[in-house]
């Protein structure tokens, strides 16, 4: 449409010339040659000249040259000879071209710059008459808003310019209408969106300003506004991060400590807390690595969320705890709350590891009780429930990192089981307690825990393992100390597992321990475990006989193992298995 308007211009601007040009030249003729007048005529040629001065510049001086030329000819026809005056002519026609060219071409080069710097400024820009109609656009106007200036140009400007507030249940004053009305300056408001006519919505700041004449009276309006889009979603990404955990999204600490003082104003009475702490999260951590300690914390993120209500808060409190605050909730709901969530945590599976929460609670009546105080109570029943979950947590959790661990490789339970039951051969043959038993038996069974962090292809591999491979494989026993060293009471267990590959003459790992310095219960497990061993047929090896494995390991009494333990099962409890 736009080269098709230019077009027809064009054509206009060329008949009009070619028509002015005939009746120049037929009025020459006339005058000069018929009626012997040489004066009145010439003054048409300086309107041929303005004229394709100013709509076909380049071919102005090649005209006055023509005409120039043309004038001479014809006077010379006239009189019969040359005269001074039509040569003066031909100049001043030619002067008058030079002149017409230079301002042209200033012009010309002055709107150019002027039409390049607004194009290439950052902003958009508009610029509308006292009739609110659209006279000039430049290149980011074009594409914030999607119109070009040649379809925008006297459209009114509501029509280009889509303007709205972000919420839809305000309203955004027009900066042309609000120009024109007081004529002074104007910004608006940092909500405002435009939507373009493809319908893509962009955040914009704008400010719009009358524009001036010589004599100082408005003549329009321009609006200068910017895409602040993506400010707006830096800004609204950072404020997010100040108030929600960045791991669950949960709120954060912050943002706790902003909504409990709203919260108090006594609207939201009785307010309610619920506190919740993860169960065996420094075991899963140790068991299968921190981001199995991170899915943990999210899924109870996501529990705590979804049994809340829309008034209801829940915040990441720090670590492994988390606070839930429920306004307008009494004891009876509250309970019923407890209930359900403990429910739902019960019924939460999870890669790895096992989900389990202590909750405790606490309700806030009146502007009088601290809320300090409040928030004291359902911590200590939280850790009262906590300590009461401890153990059936931790077994469950072993159990989970066990479980795994056989998942990967059957021949471990097969071990486990073995090294168990002869391990507690050996302790009865050395009349150990009841007590003492049964630590070894946990002992046994969980000697190898610290495997589940191993690759099954390694765990499993055909043929000699690499020295790579080799050094994996003896990190397990400080593996299997961390994850089982999580209470008091198991510490022995833990201390055992660690030096369960600890050898008699100080050149076993990970310490080095030599002869008693290592646990007795190490040392038991380390005889059982290897005649497990050497009796099973492995990738890498074959299994061999009972006076095989006797026989072995009797030749590393007193380097690998304890002789008096290894003497002990070869003579009291070998004959018996």
């Amino acid at each position: 449409m736009e080269k098709i308007q230019i077009t027809i211009n064009s054509q206009i601007r060329l008949v009009l010339v070619s028509l002015c040009l005939v009746t120049i030249i037929f009025v020459a003729v006339y005058f000069n040659y018929y009626r012997g007048i040489d004066v009145v005529y010439t003054h048409l040629f300086y309107v041929a000249i303005i004229m394709v001065g100013l709509w076909f510049r380049r071919y102005v001086i090649h005209l006055a040259i023509l005409l120039g030329i043309f004038h001479i000819i014809l006077d010379y026809l006239s009189n019969g000879y040359l005269l001074p005056a039509p040569i003066l002519r031909g100049c001043i026609f030619l002067f008058v071209a030079i002149v017409i060219y230079l301002l042209t071409t200033r012009l010309e080069y002055t709107h150019k710059n002027l039409d390049r710097i607004l194009k290439s400024v950052g902003d958009g820009i508009i610029v509308v008459d006292l009739d609110k109609r659209v006279t000039m656009l430049n290149t980011v106007a074009e594409d914030l808003t999607g119109w070009s200036f040649m379809e925008a140009r006297g459209k009114i400007f509501n029509e280009v310019f889509n303007l709205a507030h972000e919420n839809p249940e305000y309203y955004v004053l027009n900066p042309v209408d609000e120009v024109i009305r007081t004529d002074k300056p104007y910004e608006l408001t940092n909500h405002a969106v435009i939507t373009s006519r493809n319908g893509i919505k962009v955040y914009i700041e704008d400010s719009a300003t009358p524009v001036k004449d010589s004599e100082g009276n408005t003549t329009g309006v321009v609006l200068i506004f910017r895409d602040v889009s993506e400010r707006k979603a830096q800004n609204a990404k950072i404020e997010y991060l100040s108030f929600h955990d960045q791991l669950t999204g949960l709120y954060n600490r912050r943002y706790y400590e902003e909504v409990r003082e709203r919260f108090e104003d006594g609207s939201q009475y009785p307010l309610s807390i619920i506190m919740g702490d993860v169960n065996g999260l420094k075991m899963t951590n140790d068991a299968f690595g921190h981001l199995a300690g991170d899915s943990l914390l999210i899924a109870a993120g996501q529990v705590l969320t979804h049994s809340c209500r829309s008034t209801d808060v829940v915040v990441r409190w720090g670590g492994d705890e988390f606070v839930m605050l429920l306004p307008n909730t009494d004891e009876e709901i509250v309970k019923n709350r407890m209930n359900k969530l403990i429910g739902e945590v019960a019924s939460c599976v999870v890669d790895q590891g096992i989900l389990s929460i202590s909750f405790g609670w606490a309700t806030k009546h009146s502007k009088t009780e601290p809320f300090t105080e409040v928030f004291k109570k359902a911590e200590s029943m939280m850790y009262k429930n906590k300590l009461k979950m401890k153990a059936e947590v931790r077994q469950n959790t072993i159990q989970s990192i066990m479980y795994t661990l056989y998942e990967k490789s059957e021949v471990e339970k097969i071990h486990a089981e073995r090294v168990c039951y002869y391990c507690m051969r050996i302790a009865k043959e050395m009349n150990m307690k009841e007590i003492e038993l049964e630590r070894l038996r946990w002992t046994g069974l969980l000697h190898d825990i610290g495997k589940v962090t191993i690759d099954k292809e390694i765990l499993e591999k055909k043929g000699e393992l690499t020295p790579e491979e080799w050094k994996v494989i003896r990190n397990h026993p400080e593996t299997g100390y961390h994850i089982i060293n999580s209470a008091p009471e198991m510490g022995g267990i833990a201390t055992a597992i660690l030096c369960h590959h600890e050898r008699w003459d100080g050149k076993g790992y990970p310490k080095g321990l030599v002869g008693e310095e290592i646990p007795i219960f190490s040392r038991i497990m380390a005889v059982g475990a290897s005649y497990d061993t050497i009796l099973s047929e492995r990738t890498y090896k074959k299994a061999k006989t009972k006076s095989e494995a006797l026989q072995e390991l009797q030749s590393y009494a007193g380097t690998q193992f304890d002789p008096q333990i290894v003497s002990l099962f070869v003579n009291r409890v070998a004959n018996t298995l």
